[in-house]
């Protein structure tokens, strides 16, 4: 069972502090979820909230099962949660180095024991510069926050009062009215437990706080050890996903494309729940795209999303499933005209049958509303050698870079460089095809070695680039621009989409003459599962979020 952490409560504030009632759920009508904000490089010394609609705070702590454990009250807008050691306010944040109100380390604790906040609430009221603290299920009394044993002894003489110079453990928390030095809790339950703040005390249903200019919904969890803060946001999976669909897909897009990106973060981040891949970080998962960006309810200039909202709630309890389990959901930006197996990127010893390339023919109807779908670097020898003797392998110089291997699909398995001094090099996978060189995809040619794909619409035996600008003739002669969603008829009277027909050629992977390599490519992003851009493309060919899912993760289930 998880220890209970130490709330201090600051009586200085007429009427600032309220009592707790009974316990409450965090969540309800879906599973609840930690989202990291800040944590190892990034943890911070202090945090602060701002309640923007409702009014003060809850604090306690979620229990095993997720539940708010509700402890005590305030109704201040404004609090800080800081690392319970020296620190001070630097005008908009508490540091270790600030220069204004200063939060100390050392308190003076008052005898006695309490058997609740109203009991402690009352004893403390007495002191000037009195709060409650909770430290180990128990609370107690403390005075003050001073910066050394000494100041706290020397406090102690000049109130005339009679206690004992307390510091707190590594994994102590303390919560400030933000800008000052006014103690309003302290929280210690040791390695097993952390903080929570809840906003909101008179019932408002959805209240929003601000926290490093982002809104948010839900609450909070401050867990320290011996370091800095590691926050995370507190919420309902369904206001989660609502908070991860406007930064990974534009709210404007089709809705079938965007319910297509609802289900997939849904699954991804059941998966990682159902993992616990974050647990050691004490939290389920982050809000970078290292897993899912994630930023809340959005920023002060951000509106509504009504129509990401609205996807998410058309598909609120929907997943994908591949026997039984949740599938691992990747998904990019875009694939540049074919997707690729998952072991041919990262090397992965696990099986992923869904996770298995194919040709793409669906964005090819977007490529000239794809930012830099089409892109262009360019290495001359010296650079690559570079690249190569600070990676730890002497080549000389280079005098030959070209694609060894494709794959299925069209993009780049292995690359090859060779050098003057006799060695060659090859690279394989994510890290070596892309990663090395900085590359936007995997699908490439260098100097036109290796497959060129070309991309266009077979139109009355001839092949066009694009069908803008194109007219259809009607039985009776009549024509009208292409545009939209076009269907072609086939000899037998058949009907369906006009997708995009590919050619390849090959060239000998020589490119030792100029000592200058051009790579021409298309696409951004790992290739394994869903493309985004080719999502929206479906999605505007009639296609529904099922069907998108089910032809980018191929075996899948949807329900």
């Amino acid at each position: 069972m998880k220890k209970h952490l130490t709330l201090l409560l600051a009586l200085l504030m007429v009427g600032a502090l309220w009592l707790p009632g009974s316990a409450r759920a965090a969540g309800t009508g879906n599973q609840t979820i930690r989202v990291g904000l800040f944590y190892g490089s990034t943890a911070l010394p202090g945090a602060n909230l701002d309640n923007n609609v409702g009014s003060g705070y809850r604090f306690g702590y979620f229990d095993g099962a997720m539940n708010f454990v509700d402890l005590a009250r305030t109704n201040v807008g404004q609090i800080s949660v800081v690392k319970a050691q020296n620190v001070a306010f630097d005008g908009s944040n508490y540091t270790d180095s600030g220069g204004g109100a200063a939060v100390g380390c050392y308190h003076i604790q008052m005898p006695g024991n309490y058997a609740g906040f109203g009991e402690a609430q009352a004893a403390a009221s007495a002191y000037s510069g009195g709060f409650v603290a909770w430290i180990d299920g128990q609370y107690e009394v403390r005075i003050g926050a001073y910066p050394s044993k000494d100041a706290a002894l020397n406090a102690m003489a000049a109130l005339g009062v009679s206690g004992t110079v307390r510091g707190t453990s590594s994994y102590g928390v303390t919560v400030v009215q933000t800008g000052t030095s006014t103690v309003l809790f302290q929280y210690d339950g040791g390695s097993q437990s952390a903080l929570a703040v809840m906003p909101d005390v008179t019932g408002v249903s959805a209240p929003i706080t601000w926290f490093k200019g982002f809104k948010y919904l839900g609450g909070f969890e401050y867990r320290r050890d011996g370091g800095n803060l590691t926050v995370s946001n507190v919420l309902p999976l369904e206001s989660y996903v609502k908070g991860v669909i406007p930064y990974e897909m534009s709210p404007s897009w089709h809705l079938e494309a965007l319910k297509a990106q609802a289900v997939s973060a849904r699954t991804y981040a059941a998966r990682f729940l159902a993992q616990s891949k974050h647990d050691s970080d004490g939290f389920d998962i982050c809000g970078t795209d290292h897993c899912q960006v994630y930023h809340g309810a959005g920023s002060n200039n951000s509106g509504p999303n009504e129509n990401s909202d609205r996807a998410v709630d058309e598909t609120a309890g929907i997943y994908a499933w591949y026997n039984g389990s949740y599938a691992e959901t990747f998904f990019f930006s875009s694939d540049g005209g074919g997707t690729e197996n998952v072991g041919n990127v990262w090397n992965s010893n696990t099986s992923y049958p869904y996770l298995v390339g194919k040709e793409d023919p669906y964005e090819a109807f977007l490529a000239d509303r794809i930012p830099k779908y089409n892109w262009t670097v360019t290495f001359t020898a010296a650079e690559l050698t570079e690249k190569l003797e600070a990676s730890g392998r002497p080549v000389g110089t280079v005098v030959d870079f070209y694609v060894a291997e494709t794959t299925p699909t069209g993009n780049v398995k292995k690359i090859t460089f060779v050098g003057s001094n006799g060695k060659s090099y090859s690279f394989t996978h994510e890290s070596g095809v892309r990663s090395f060189l900085g590359l936007r995809s995997k699908r490439y040619n260098i100097n036109g070695s290796g497959i060129t794909t070309v991309s266009g619409y077979a139109v009355n035996d001839t092949t066009v680039p694009s069908i803008s600008g194109l007219y259809a003739v009607d039985g009776n002669g009549q024509t009208s621009v292409l545009n939209g969603s076009v269907y072609a008829v086939s000899g037998d009277g058949g009907t369906g989409p006009l997708l995009p027909t590919t050619t390849t050629t090959t060239t000998p992977p020589s490119n030792s003459q100029s000592g200058v390599f051009v790579l021409n490519g298309s696409g951004w992003g790992h290739q394994v599962g869903m493309s985004q851009w080719g999502a929206y493309a479906m999605a505007e060919q009639g296609f529904t979020y099922d069907q998108i899912l089910k032809f980018y993760y191929t075996g899948i289930e949807v329900y």
